[in-house]
């Protein structure tokens, strides 16, 4: 038989040609490795696959091989590292001389270039992953992945591995992060586990990792490693970089805390909202399936409270005050005891509540889970109930309303645990007592809390206090300045100085003259300063809207207990001269020690002033507080007994031997 004719011809299969870059660069034709030479002909190949077809200069190629310190003949050179790597890499790669550099370009078939490859590969799981289709989207990765052979641009000359590495790596690193948001959608948090502590001990600043080494934990049952993870990440941070944990990873640790939904896989929500198996209704006789619930939207987390009411626009004085509070407040861990909870107190009307805010506004950033202020309405006839309190808290920090416990232990221990690990500011405004305070505070270090009181709060442990005494009076004019106007107080500067010394200091008093002129422009200031210098009519001029000296002092007044309403009455009657317990002890009618005892009660409340006598301490009030305590020494007692001058300037009174 002759031989076949129409026969086919054979077919030389072509070998691949590999060109690697992830991992120590080389290229290879089937099984064959090609020599490429040394570090800089290694430099040429990589650069140029890294242009993606684009000519990438010879400055560039030049500073890419030798840096800042380039040989005389690099030109020459440069054109003998293209000219081999076109030789090495064969016909079918062309490397061409483009001014004004090179380009590489590649065939369609025939080169695998590993960069390519992990490139479209991680595209694609990434699109899987973001269609909601973790089981595709994991293959994908992991093959992605696997193109992996070590460290990127591995043999390369320095410069090209300065400016290229870190960003190789960062996709590397995205690529294992969603692959591992893709093995957590698919259930496989245990196993997750160790390959997640390996890998935060090789990258212990990646917060990714660090966020989902807590989303496994907590998958697996076990919250409290979850919330031990988070304080590690935190310490990391602080420790390496000075800083606090980003918005994701605190609103991730508040989730923890609560419980939230958003922590479960979508498999696990849908499986949650999803009706029973085989479930049908009947419509009509006719048995009708029912249909598919839509897929629950994604559940966002809390974000962290910022309750702060705005602070004062007029805000004058209290520099120091302010300044001391804020340098406690925004120092960073670990404080003193006394450096986490800080009591601002004073009489009533002394501007308690503007010195909070203004200090809380000043160090919100250092605070950044969050912001809280909460009334205790200490000064009204209903304070807030502790456990009222505590359910608001939990409330404004992101807990469901039917995720708080019924009592009130119940509810400080969920307080305790919500704020544990977080940097939160608290503002606990108008407190009464510490019994109404004690629950509310934070166990850790990381939060702060300002509180404002009539009263010192004493009892409390640990604590450090701020005591606001009047404005003096160049800090009185200031303020009363801003509120009424230059051009008003300019205008008449007599009156304007008597209006500011009827307030005797006294912030809401100052505040409620500068809005009572400003809302009679067309009447002379000295017609308001004569009606505020009548002591019958002092009290009366100084309210305005819902702005009065006489009711703060009459809610504050009726908290007190009777023997302390009876001697703030008795201790008016001596008019500015201070009082001394004997002579105390003779107006009320009882013993020396009781009426020390009750003046001394009425300064730690901030009624009275204590001053320093050389036969021991004496008491004064306020002048303000003293026209009240008279007014109700008369309505109660019957008379007001005048053993002594009344009328005295507050700013020729004013003394600084305070006890």
């Amino acid at each position: 038989m002759g031989p076949v004719t129409g026969a086919a011809p054979a077919v030389i299969p072509v070998e691949t040609l590999h060109l690697n870059l992830l991992g120590p660069v080389e290229a290879q034709r089937g099984d064959a490795p090609v020599k490429l030479g040394g570090p800089k002909p290694r430099t040429v190949l990589a650069a140029l696959i890294l242009a993606r077809g684009r000519v990438i200069s010879d400055t560039r190629l030049t500073a890419l091989l030798w840096g800042d310190h380039p040989p005389a003949t690099c030109p020459a050179q440069l054109h003998t590292y293209a000219s081999r790597v076109r030789h090495l890499l064969g016909p079918g790669v062309a490397v061409e001389r483009r001014r004004p550099g090179y380009l590489i370009r590649l065939p369609e078939q025939g080169v695998r270039v590993d960069l390519l490859e992990f490139q479209e590969r991680a595209a694609r799981g990434a699109q899987a992953l973001a269609a909601g289709d973790p089981a595709t989207a994991a293959g994908e990765l992991r093959r992605a992945l696997a193109v992996w052979r070590g460290v990127a641009l591995g043999g390369v000359c320095d410069p090209l591995a300065d400016a290229e590495r870190d960003r190789l790596e960062e996709e590397r690193l995205v690529t294992l992060e969603r692959r591992i948001d893709a093995d957590l959608e698919l259930g496989r948090h245990a196993a997750l586990i160790p390959e997640l502590i390996a890998l935060i001990a090789a990258d212990p600043l990646r917060e990714g990792l660090r966020g989902q080494l807590m989303t496994a934990l907590y998958r697996s049952g076990r919250q409290a490693d979850a919330l031990a993870a988070y304080r590690a990440a935190r310490a990391t941070l602080a420790a390496e970089l000075g800083l606090e944990p980003s918005a994701e990873l605190r609103r991730l640790q508040q989730a923890l805390l609560t419980g939230h939904p958003s922590l479960l896989s979508r498999t696990a929500r849908s499986a949650r909202e999803a009706p029973p198996a085989g479930e049908v209704r009947r419509r009509g006789g006719t048995t009708v399936r029912a249909p598919r619930p839509p897929a629950p939207a994604r559940v966002e987390t809390v974000p962290p409270p910022a309750e702060l009411p705005p602070a004062p626009a007029d805000f004058t004085g209290r520099d120091q005050e302010v300044i001391r509070l804020a340098t406690a407040l925004a120092g960073h861990r670990p404080r003193r005891p006394d450096q986490a909870v800080h009591v601002v107190t004073g009489m009533p009307g002394i501007g308690k509540t503007s010195v909070a805010l203004q200090t809380a506004h000043r160090v919100k950033r250092s605070y950044p889970d969050g912001q809280i202020h909460l009334d205790l309405r200490g000064s009204g006839p209903r304070p807030l109930d502790p456990a009222e309190a505590l359910g608001e808290l939990l409330r404004l920090v992101g807990v469901a309303p039917h995720r708080i416990p019924a009592d009130p232990d119940g509810r400080a221990r969920a307080w305790r645990s919500r704020t544990a690990d977080s940097r939160l500011l608290l503002v606990l405004d108008d407190a009464a007592d510490e019994r109404g305070v004690r629950p509310l505070l934070p166990v850790t270090d990381g939060c702060a809390v300002l509180i404002t009181s009539r009263s010192g709060l004493y009892a409390l442990e640990g604590v450090s206090r701020t005591v606001l005494a009047p404005l003096t009076p160049p800090e009185s004019r200031a303020l009363f300045t801003r509120l009424a106007g230059t051009s008003l107080t300019d205008s008449e500067p007599a009156a304007a100085a008597a209006v500011v010394d009827a307030c005797a200091g006294l912030p809401l008093a100052l505040r409620v003259a500068g809005a009572k002129v400003m809302a009679r422009p067309h009447l002379p200031l000295s017609r308001y300063a004569d009606r505020l210098g009548d002591p019958d009519r002092t009290l009366a001029e100084l309210a305005v809207a819902d702005l009065s000296v006489r009711d703060r002092l009459t809610d504050a007044y009726g908290r007190l207990a009777p023997p302390a309403r009876r001697a703030l009455r008795f201790l008016s009657a001596p008019g500015p001269h201070p009082v001394e317990p004997g002579t105390m002890a003779r107006l009320l009618g009882t013993g020396p020690e009781e009426a020390d005892d009750l003046l001394a009660d009425l300064a730690s409340a901030h009624w009275a002033e204590a001053l320093r006598h050389p036969r021991g301490p004496a008491y004064r009030l306020h002048p303000l507080v003293r026209l009240f305590a008279q007014g109700m020494l008369a309505a109660e007692e019957g008379s007001v007994p005048r053993v002594l001058p009344q009328h005295a300037s507050w700013a020729a009174t004013r003394t600084d031997n305070t006890a």
